[in-house]
């Protein structure tokens, strides 16, 4: 089983989403937070964690399959790590504006969007459904290319880490180079 990094940060986001609160809260922001709102993301999160677990084993194995055909084996190289990351995010990308043009892929994706908040209990709010909708197909040819499975989840799993920080009001802007990545 390759490492989850997501299954460390979520104490991680808990702990910011109380800092959060308790700074809107300081600053007189009392409508960035609502308790049913809340609620609702953090209920979807561990929905969506829990429908991971239970379909992550098959997406595992199709990369696994998958990875005997690569054009390149990478192996686990140290350059191939930064690679797999950006191909990774790259995958995401397409994976979430499809997620935005396509119908299939938006009625998976809409309760991300369906909240009246933007906080950072927003980016837990993850559907339940994003196996039966085919998400996971964005990151498939990744094995093909030549990246180890394991890789590719462990990247996935920081990929979806970065994306907690970017589902804020109260960070105005990141440092440039932190943008530009």
């Amino acid at each position: 089983m390759p490492f989850d990094p997501v299954a460390y940060a979520v104490p991680v986001f808990i702990a910011l989403i109380v800092v959060e609160l308790v700074w809107t809260l300081r600053r007189g922001d009392r409508a960035a937070y609502e308790w049913r709102d809340t609620g609702t993301s953090l209920a979807l999160g561990l929905g969506s964690t829990v429908a991971g677990a239970l379909t992550g084993g098959l997406f595992a194995a199709m990369l696994v399959w998958l990875h005997q055909f690569a054009l390149f084996p990478f192996g686990w190289a140290w350059w191939a790590w930064p690679l797999c990351f950006v191909l990774d995010d790259l995958a995401y990308y397409w994976f979430h504006r499809s997620a935005h043009r396509v119908r299939w892929f938006w009625a998976s994706h809409v309760n991300h969007h369906s909240s009246q908040h933007y906080n950072l209990s927003t980016a837990l709010r993850q559907t339940w459904t994003g196996f039966i909708a085919l998400a996971f197909v964005f990151r498939l040819p990744l094995a093909l290319i030549g990246f180890e499975p394991g890789m590719i989840l462990v990247c996935a799993g920081f990929n979806l880490i970065y994306q907690f920080w970017i589902h804020t009001e109260a960070v105005d802007r990141l440092p440039r180079w932190f943008e530009a990545v």
